[in-house]
């Protein structure tokens, strides 16, 4: 019975994330996991049935990130099997920290500290070189628009918090009936009902009003053109750069007939280091196209940075044929029309193990497990950049580009808003794991980009998925996986801070020191209990 249950919430947790319109079943996803927790005490166990649900729930919702389905790269697939085997663990550790102020409370003191703990973990696995916040609860509401309009007040958290309260409410529920506390019919569980019921439409009731008086800064549009090559990620590093440069300029004078601003090609759209002197007729032919267009073009590029002589370099850097220290970077660059001038940003958000070994730096002898395909070990950007963009009428805008994974940091993406970036892109190629629900969550978190901070967002993807967002959520123009196709649309810069824009992630901050304050008072009541016990033996 405790498996079963331990499984059924991990379903129910799993379902709830996209591909899946279901995401309502994120509001009692862990109910079948708190039932079988109150016939459980010691900590071993909790683990156990713990890593069970969660177990469960990676396997539905991010059983694509070994790329197993169409089977091209081993390191991915091994890779893909250890996130399905450890990830799991971190999301017992909640449960077991909730276990411990249970054993030492009771159960209501832990159902409120619940949410707190999730959150705050929610918010600890979104920082540091393992973090992988793609199951972050309040990702499984972008299909429903009105529910999510508040997160422009407290981010994605707050989503994940209204869920949590939702389940420990739902469990509490459950718990008066089944014990017999509460009659069905009677009028406290009718009225537990109703207020369980006004919660859930709560955040809709402010959504709906939101979505029916919708407001947008009356500045000048910008009409922003995406290419979407679709070229075979596990071909282009070992293609021919001619044919694919041929491909993207010739789907770049497509769109630009359509009057651009700017054009967007994808994540590492040119596979080598344009920049570099021994590129020059590469970089001349890419200019040479844009000035003839007039439309600028933000690119994205594997780039290479040599060290100077007697710089320190660190450890996780690179050593050429000849001796030289470099580390090669995932960033993008914006070309301008008429101007020799490159602004470049480098990624800072890496996906762990795949673009750069966690802790390489500390421990460079795990620099011998990278990726292929000119993916592994990347350096980390250091630098934070909003693009100038100057328009041929000489008017000029700030943005910034988040490269593939970046899009899913909320209070990262925040940053680069409160620093004057006026619409948002995000350049990736999701289409290494095949037509597989990875693409379309990737899609759908960029929603939550764009209401928690009010601004456009516009997606180009090589394979697939390419969208443009506006500052409440919905998706125009979404493209289909594995098409080649330009997408054009007119987009309004906004200068505007939401209240969470301005003050990051603020709401999980207050739930890390709840929840520390909760975890100090057991500790002290452990110590508590152990020096009165050495008092009465003595």
């Amino acid at each position: 019975m405790k498996l079963f249950l331990a499984v059924i919430s991990g379903i129910l947790f799993g379902l709830s994330f996209p591909p899946f319109e279901s995401g309502i079943l994120a509001a009692a996803a862990f109910v079948p996991l708190l039932i079988l927790l109150d016939y459980v005490g010691d900590y071993r166990e909790t683990f156990l049935y713990a890593y069970v649900t969660f177990f469960v729930a990676n396997c539905i919702a991010v059983y694509w990130a070994g790329g197993f389905t169409h089977g091209k790269d081993v390191y991915l697939m091994v890779a893909g099997t250890m996130l399905l085997i450890a990830h799991p663990v971190f999301f017992c550790i909640p449960i077991v920290l909730w276990m411990v102020v249970r054993r030492h409370f009771g159960i209501k003191p832990a159902l409120i500290a619940f949410p707190f703990f999730w959150v705050a973990f929610e918010y600890f696995h979104a920082s540091g070189q393992l973090s992988f916040p793609w199951l972050t609860l309040g990702n499984s509401q972008t299909y429903d628009l009105a529910a999510i309009q508040f997160a422009s007040y407290t981010g994605v958290y707050g989503i994940s918090f209204w869920l949590l309260w939702l389940n420990v409410l739902l469990f509490l529920l459950y718990a008066k009936l089944s014990s017999g506390a509460w009659n069905v019919g009677a009028s406290k569980p009718v009225i537990a009902i109703g207020g369980i019921i006004l919660l859930y439409l709560l955040p809709k009731f402010y959504g709906g009003y939101a979505l029916q008086h919708q407001r947008f800064d009356s500045g000048e549009p910008i009409r922003v053109g995406v290419v979407q090559p679709d070229i075979d990620p596990f071909e282009k590093w070992g293609r021919g750069t001619e044919p694919q440069i041929s491909i993207l300029q010739s789907l770049t004078r497509q769109a630009s007939a359509d009057t651009c601003d700017l054009i967007l090609w994808p994540e590492t759209a040119i596979t080598f280091p344009i920049l570099l002197p021994a590129y020059d007729p590469y970089l001349a032919r890419i200019r040479g196209q844009i000035d003839s267009l007039r439309v600028p073009l933000l690119t994205g590029l594997a780039d290479l940075e040599y060290y100077r002589k007697g710089e320190e370099a660190p450890k996780s850097s690179k050593t050429s044929v000849d001796g030289d220290r470099y580390d090669t970077y995932n960033s993008s660059i914006l070309l301008t029309p008429g101007t020799r001038e490159v602004q470049k940003y480098a990624k800072m958000e890496l996906v762990p193990f795949a673009e750069r070994v966690p802790f390489s730096e500390e421990l460079s002898f795990l620099n011998v497990m990278q990726w292929n395909f000119g993916m592994g070990g990347w350096g980390v950007g250091k630098e934070a950049t909003v693009f100038h963009l100057t328009r041929a009428n000489g008017s000029a805008t700030g943005f910034s580009n988040m490269i593939c994974y970046e899009s899913v940091f909320p209070g990262f993406v925040a940053s680069f808003v409160r620093n004057g970036a006026q619409f948002l892109t995000v350049i990736t190629n999701d289409s290494w794991w095949g037509n597989t629900s990875g693409a379309y969550q990737h899609k759908q978190f960029a929603v939550l980009r764009a209401v928690e901070n009010r601004r456009w967002v516009i997606q180009c993807a090589n394979g697939g998925i390419s969208c443009f967002i506006d500052p409440f959520g919905h998706i125009l123009h979404s493209t289909a996986m594995y098409e080649r196709v330009t997408a054009v649309e007119s987009i309004r810069p906004q200068t505007g801070l939401t209240f969470y824009s301005a003050h990051g992630d603020w709401l999980a901050e207050i739930c890390l020191v709840i929840s520390a304050f909760f975890l100090t008072a057991a500790a002290g009541r452990k110590f508590y209990i152990r020096i009165r016990r050495q008092q009465t033996d003595d």
